[in-house]
């Protein structure tokens, strides 16, 4: 699939001198995925078009946390991340939390990226948050929510 990916050189080495790619490389460093691309990426699983084996897929999903919303079975993936400040530690008032997946309901499907960022230091994972928070206003969003294909 062309895109970004494929012109900008990315790499899971992570922040410049720090040895720190498989902690650090996805979290606002050297590999930057886009929400887009996360949607895509998540597109292409659902309609098994990824270049790796069918069943390979279907286990994959087979494992994706399953909730229901608003009449909607929702799969997705959580996760949660501190933004670093200049200095290098974490800012750990500004937790980031996501969750990235897709919903089902009568044979359709609708892929989703959602970020959130705390403003104030709270306990617990921040994609856990995200989720909770994505779920409760799907059956809004849900209503104009564009169909991928």
């Amino acid at each position: 699939m062309p895109g970004p990916l494929a012109t900008e050189t990315r790499t899971f080495s992570g922040d410049p001198g720090k040895g720190n790619g498989l902690e650090r490389a996805w979290i606002g460093s050297s590999l930057k995925i886009s929400p887009r691309e996360q949607v895509a990426f998540i597109g292409r699983l659902i309609h098994e078009t990824l270049p790796v084996a069918p069943q390979a897929m279907r286990k994959t999903i087979a494992i994706i946390e399953r909730r229901e919303a608003g009449g909607w079975t929702v799969r997705g993936k959580t996760g949660s991340a501190y933004p670093r400040n200049a200095d290098g530690s974490f800012d750990r008032a500004r937790m980031f939390g996501w969750y990235v997946g897709w919903a089902e309901r009568d044979g359709r499907s609708l892929v989703f990226a959602h970020l959130r960022q705390d403003r104030t230091r709270q306990k617990g994972p921040g994609g856990l948050r995200a989720r909770n928070d994505f779920l409760a206003l799907w059956p809004d969003l849900a209503g104009e929510a564009v169909e991928t294909r």
